[in-house]
């Protein structure tokens, strides 16, 4: 299976100058992370979303001989807008195939990366975390609804939710024909593109189990948390298999 990972944006609320992605916790960038946990996980080849810095992100790649994996670059020229249209910049590579969609500041167990790929739901999957009372920065994060395992609303502003949006989704290609039609209503995110789905039934839960793990790195306080809390987490020695 192919992994897209949107790394196009800027990432300006860590104040950086290179991709958010490439930022160091430990000895690793949290790109590193990513890739190393979905290989884990059962991803064969990657499709990275490229925009701000594009080149230097590309010559990490490069330079470290793309870490010997199958890994593709694209770039997106409108990389200043909504995520969604990294996602569409995606299409001709992925083509008619499932793949799986991840942040590039997320940093998920392998664990829980290999329950969505291998999930049997023929649906649209999102990982969701439930345990809502164990999230680092609530207010940050993007909140789902659900009734049992199917999506009824998702986003950041929701006053009513039982899950959290861990950054991973496994979707199939009805996800750029959602993605073009809130474009043409001036919705730009990946968020727009999941309620066009919800709203056509077709959007449900793999859950987060307490003993699998994530982190989202989008402010300096998250990037604190993970860096004291990072190796705790990869120290769980989680059985993948």
């Amino acid at each position: 299976m192919k992994a897209v990972i949107v790394a196009a944006g800027r990432g300006s609320r860590l104040m950086n100058h290179k991709p958010k992605t490439l930022i160091k916790i430990g000895e690793k960038t949290i790109l590193e992370y990513i890739l190393q946990n979905l290989t884990t996980a059962g991803v064969e080849e990657f499709v990275i979303v490229v925009g701000y810095q594009a080149r230097v992100l590309q010559d990490f790649l490069v330079s470290n001989n793309h870490f010997g994996m199958n890994i593709q670059t694209v770039y997106n020229d409108e990389w200043q807008k909504g995520n969604g249209i990294s996602v569409l910049k995606s299409e001709e590579l992925i083509g008619d195939q499932q793949f799986i969609l991840s942040m590039s500041d997320h940093i998920v167990s392998p664990k829980a990366l290999q329950r969505i790929i291998f999930a049997e739901d023929q649906r649209n999957l999102l990982l969701v975390d439930p345990d809502v009372e164990r999230i680092f920065d609530i207010d940050d994060a993007t909140k789902v609804q659900l009734k049992e395992e199917k999506i009824k609303n998702i986003g950041k502003e929701l006053k009513s939710y039982n899950g959290i949006d861990c950054g991973i989704f496994k979707l199939k290609p009805d996800f750029y024909q959602a993605m073009r039609r809130q474009l043409e209503m001036g919705k730009e995110s990946i968020s727009a593109a999941v309620q066009k789905l919800i709203e056509m039934d077709d959007m449900a839960a793999v859950f987060m189990k307490a003993d699998e793990w994530w982190i989202d790195i989008d402010t300096p306080e998250a990037f604190d948390f993970a860096s004291k809390n990072l190796n705790k987490f990869i120290g769980q020695h989680e059985p993948v298999g």
